[in-house]
């Protein structure tokens, strides 16, 4: 462990408080390196430079990929090394594979430092009213006015649109927003599941889907589509296997909405699951073919 306030080791054992825990006062960096990897060698010490200069503002957790492969593979997904993650509020908000220069790494620790707008966003949400949910919208679009480089902001609208359930209204306001804030991990998982919840609603009855596809079983739009008739009823198994059919069949099939789909029931089932780890080998292996 370093001599340092603000770097430490998490071990499978201590990950959820470490990280998951710190994350709920303030981000939370971690690195998983290998000792075999001269990337993440030469990432180290660039890391620990930052994390001393923030003095506190945030912290380092170090993460041997070669000592808990197995919890780093199946629990968290790890599969390359360098990959550096920042959690907050529990969730991952930001990543980077590979060992990037240390002003990107700055940039993307300044994106989740508390900001002023900070504290008008959460008076915004603190009086969230449902019935009024446009004037909301309204004022959290005027706050990004003002402070167009704070990522929280479009976060929370793309929440409370998602939760409005307006989700073509989202999807076009997601199309404007900078490529660093689209390539956040929640975004794309609210990004995804609009997709699907669109399709629930535009498809047939499930009988009627499943009737189609016993005539046509390697229909694309059909498969997407009981798919995510299965996904909006909570059917995760039955949902996975026609996105798992759908890759095979067509990887690129409306701009990889299978694979992102998998990786978002996953993410909801949870990766401790048995079933989650059953069906991201799955989805690892169909994507491998």
């Amino acid at each position: 462990m370093s001599a340092s306030n603000y770097v430490f080791d998490a071990t499978p054992e201590n990950f959820t408080d470490l990280v998951l825990g710190n994350s709920v006062r303030g981000p939370v960096m971690v690195n998983f390196w290998s000792a075999k990897a001269g990337p993440c060698l030469k990432l180290w010490p660039v890391l620990e430079k930052l994390v001393e200069e923030y003095a506190g503002r945030y912290l380092l957790i170090n993460f041997n990929v070669d000592k808990y492969q197995e919890f780093a593979r199946s629990e968290l997904a790890i599969t390359s090394v360098p990959t550096v993650k920042i959690f907050s509020n529990l969730q991952v908000v930001d990543a980077v594979y590979g060992a990037e220069s240390e002003n990107s790494f700055r940039v993307m620790i300044n994106r989740h430092m508390p900001r002023p707008s900070d504290v008008v966003l959460k008076q915004i949400v603190d009086d969230y009213d449902q019935e009024n949910s446009d004037s909301a919208l309204a004022a959290l679009k005027q706050l990004q006015q003002t402070d167009p480089d704070n990522p929280r902001i479009a976060l929370v609208i793309i929440k409370l649109m998602f939760r409005e359930g307006k989700y073509e209204a989202l999807q076009k306001y997601v199309k404007a927003l900078s490529l660093e804030t689209r390539k956040n991990e929640e975004v794309i998982h609210l990004l995804t599941m609009s997709h699907f919840l669109i399709a629930a609603r535009q498809a047939p009855d499930k009988v009627e889907l499943e009737r189609a596809l016993s005539l046509a079983e390697d229909d694309l739009e059909l498969n997407y589509q009981l798919s995510a008739l299965h996904l909006v009823n909570d059917d995760y198994v039955p949902a996975m296997e026609l996105l798992l059919k759908i890759i095979r069949l067509e990887r690129n099939f409306r701009d990889d909405i299978a694979l992102k789909g998998m990786v978002s029931i996953l993410n909801i089932i949870g990766s401790q699951e048995t079933i989650a780890r059953e069906y991201r080998q799955k989805m690892m292996d169909a994507v491998s073919v």
